[in-house]
Order: structure tokens, then C-alpha cells, then sequence
């Protein structure tokens, strides 16, 4: 069975960041309502910048939220889709 899985900033990290800065949850896949797409991430990117998006300050994007999904760069490939700028495929 496919689901949503993601990786969740549990708290900020203080030195080394570890497994322990967060919290691997499983849902339900959405469907996709008037607008969206459903998007199958096949490469997910670790860069060195996600560190700073853990800390609790000013910079170019706000940070991630303790409780909200790690953000990162994926290529994906459109599963579903209901918005008209992006076919299937």
C-alpha cells in the first residue's frame, strides 16, 4: 500500500543534527481536489541549507516549523491531476 510518508522537524537541533530532531510519520495519500496534483517524489535533495532552515531565525525562506514536513528539492513525476497547467505523466 502506498502513503504519505514524511519526516517532521520534532525540535531544533543544537550542534550535530540527529534522528532524534524528528518524528517519521505515515498517512493516507489526499486525493487531489480542484486545483491540485498528486505528485510521486522519485529524487529527494539533502542540501547543506536545510541546516539553517532548522534554526529559529531571520533568512531568505521562513523557517520549518517544529511539527511541519522537512522541506527539500525533489524531481517528481504528476501521479493525478486536477489542475489544468499539469497532465498526468
Amino acid at each position: 500500500m502506498n502513503s504519505n510518508r514524511q519526516w517532521v522537524l520534532k525540535h531544533r537541533p543544537h550542534g550535530m543534527v540527529t534522528r532524534e530532531n524528528f518524528e517519521y510519520r505515515e498517512s493516507a495519500i489526499p486525493t487531489p481536489a480542484e486545483g491540485e496534483v498528486l505528485v510521486r517524489n522519485l529524487y529527494l535533495s539533502f542540501d547543506p541549507t536545510q541546516r539553517g532552515w532548522m534554526e529559529d531565525r531571520e533568512s531568505y525562506v521562513p523557517p520549518v516549523a517544529i511539527g511541519e514536513v522537512m522541506r527539500a528539492g525533489s524531481i517528481g513525476q504528476v501521479v493525478e491531476s486536477r489542475h489544468p497547467d499539469f497532465a498526468q505523466g
